[in-house]
């Protein structure tokens, strides 16, 4: 029988149909390491509603999940999980100074993650999808495009953004619009599985600026291709 789901950690592959449920950590079905530093469990694979899902259960630990067939990347912490739409990926994570890396396979799906505007998804339950595929309208890419714009021209995430007047300057929209539209799209992010763009008052709005702007050059989201918005 052809496995729905393969996890590779090490040589140590554990083929899964669609009624298994593969825990992994210190003292799981997959067992990662004995560091102390690890979750008993860090996370676990099953399957629900004819998707694969990865669950982060710990407590401190943050899940990185790439997609081998995009630059598409995803951070999951921990109580999020994550519909692996997507044939191949790495799940790597952190415990104390050492650091893992389980190879995951998902025979017969394509590149192709669910729409965020079926009717069916609902993101509310806590599902995350690779960014990169994220259904954004046409505003809400050009707001990420001004703010991203010196990113972009430099190839340098880290470089200073533009202020909120600036970006909405730029686009020829008012103050109240453009903030309206950011708060809309940090949360179409955050409900995605983006962290860091909705939170406490510690939270502060350059901070999350920042991160948009981050995890959107950093996935791919929106590229140097994408300037031509703003022209």
């Amino acid at each position: 029988m052809t496995p729905s789901l393969v996890v590779d950690f090490c040589g140590d592959v554990h083929e899964l149909d669609a009624s298994d449920r593969l825990d992994f950590g210190r003292a799981a079905g997959l067992v990662i390491d004995d560091n102390p530093h690890l979750h008993r469990c860090v996370g676990s694979f099953e399957r629900r509603a004819d998707w694969w899902w990865l669950v982060n259960r710990g407590s401190q630990i943050r899940l990185t999940v790439k997609d081998l067939t995009s630059r598409s990347e995803v951070a999951l912490a921990p109580g999020r999980e994550l519909a692996l739409t997507f044939p191949e990926a790495l799940v790597q994570f952190q415990a104390g100074r050492l650091r893992y890396e389980l190879e995951v396979r998902v025979p017969g799906v394509g590149p192709v993650a669910p729409d965020a505007d079926d009717p069916a998804f609902d993101p509310a339950d806590g599902a995350t999808i690779s960014l990169a595929g994220l259904p954004l309208t046409d505003d809400q890419r050009r707001l990420i495009v001004a703010l991203a714009e010196p990113a972009l021209r430099s190839h340098d995430p880290a470089i200073e953004l533009p202020s909120n007047r600036a970006a909405a300057l730029r686009l020829g929209w008012t103050i109240t619009r453009f903030n309206r539209k950011l708060d809309n799209v940090c949360d179409r992010l955050h409900r995605a599985g983006a962290p860091g763009l909705r939170g406490d008052l510690a939270t502060t709005a350059v901070d999350r600026r920042r991160r948009l702007v981050e995890h959107a050059v950093e996935s791919g989201l929106v590229t140097p291709a994408d300037l031509a918005l703003l022209d």
